[in-house]
């Protein structure tokens, strides 16, 4: 059958936090399942930067493995861990996975310190690991049987939709009671990321970008990035449109607090213009003595492959197919 896990919508849409168990007897952490990777670590006691986190001991469980193989990690943002290779019991839900490739870390970076998760559980395939031959949690509940299908769907609720239900994640195939309509499906392109390609953005039913015909726009579907991240070309663009622009001493794109709720971005996919909550785009004030100018919900990279991050994702019930290799988009139906 398939399992749901559910998440908390953690400030204002910054990130979603589940919560995990790993060893003998369990030890509970708070992690993100990250779509943008696909490696799992935690926090250990030999940790000496990790205050206030929940720490892995080793010596209390009676089912690890060890391996001591060195692992590190660095995130498109920088932030990095670093630690060993351990093997133990993981508990997802009522899920128990044996044996799971994990790390624990004795090293974390300022931004990992600062964050309220504890560790990071990666959904990628298990090629974009870090540790060569890891078979990642997905991988492990197929292989354990643990779910029917090598599917996973995700439902991030905005922190717009007032409740206190804060998005859930479903393990091995769809929730039909989460979206209604029909999935745009886009084909996996390269399989280590959830990449697909795009047709274009557009503005208002306009496009501001086009992909050339043979070569789609590249994109990774992440749950583990807040914003939407593009190029800086169609960046600016939009940014003119919506008479907002780039602070270079923040380093921030910034839009109108108070945007006008008129304004469509839509990334369009296989065909289909998936629209983007103009309140989405609006996020926390720059200063607390002013209501001029808001952080963006898009951001730029010089990268030539973009991110739909929680900004785009959190409009969408997302699949995650693979097993035939394709990431989908529903409208969302959120739960009462």
């Amino acid at each position: 059958t398939i399992q749901e896990i559910g998440a908390i919508n953690y400030a204002n849409d910054v990130e979603w936090i589940s919560q995990i168990s790993l060893g003998t007897p369990l030890q509970s952490f708070l992690v993100a399942f990250d779509t943008g990777s696909a490696d799992l670590w935690v926090p250990c006691v030999y940790c000496d930067n990790c205050n206030n986190k929940r720490l892995y001991d080793d010596t209390r469980s009676s089912t690890i493995k060890y391996d001591d193989n060195d692992f590190s990690i660095t995130y498109a943002d920088g932030s990095c861990s670093y630690g060993w290779i351990e093997l133990d019991t993981l508990q997802v839900g009522s899920m128990s996975i044996k044996s799971q490739t994990f790390a624990i870390i004795y090293s974390i970076s300022s931004a990992f310190q600062s964050d309220v998760i504890d560790g990071v559980v990666g959904l990628g395939y298990d090629s974009l690991s870090v540790y060569p031959g890891t078979k990642t949690p997905l991988t492990n509940m197929i292989n354990q049987r643990l779910i029917p299908k090598k599917i996973f769907s995700v439902q991030l609720r905005p922190a717009r939709n007032k409740t206190s239900y804060g998005g859930i994640f479903v393990f091995g195939g769809l929730d039909t009671t989460l979206y209604k309509g029909s999935i745009t499906y886009a084909p996996v392109t390269v399989k280590n990321f959830w990449q697909i390609g795009i047709d274009a953005v557009l503005y208002n039913g306009k496009a501001t970008f086009t992909s050339p015909r043979n070569s789609k726009q590249q994109a990774i579907v992440d749950t583990g990035t807040a914003l939407l991240i593009m190029g800086k070309s169609v960046v600016t663009t939009l940014h003119s449109s919506m008479k907002g622009k780039y602070d270079s001493s923040s380093q921030t794109w910034q839009v109108p607090c108070n945007l006008n709720s008129n304004v469509q971005i839509s990334i369009q996919i296989n065909g289909v213009q998936l629209p983007i909550n103009y309140q989405d785009i609006v996020r926390e004030k720059v200063s607390s003595s002013s209501s001029t100018w808001c952080y963006s919900g898009i951001g730029s990279t010089d990268s030539t492959t973009w991110i739909l991050g929680g900004v785009f994702l959190k409009n969408y019930y997302a699949v995650f197919d693979g097993v035939a290799n394709q990431v989908g988009f529903a409208t969302p139906v959120y739960p009462k």
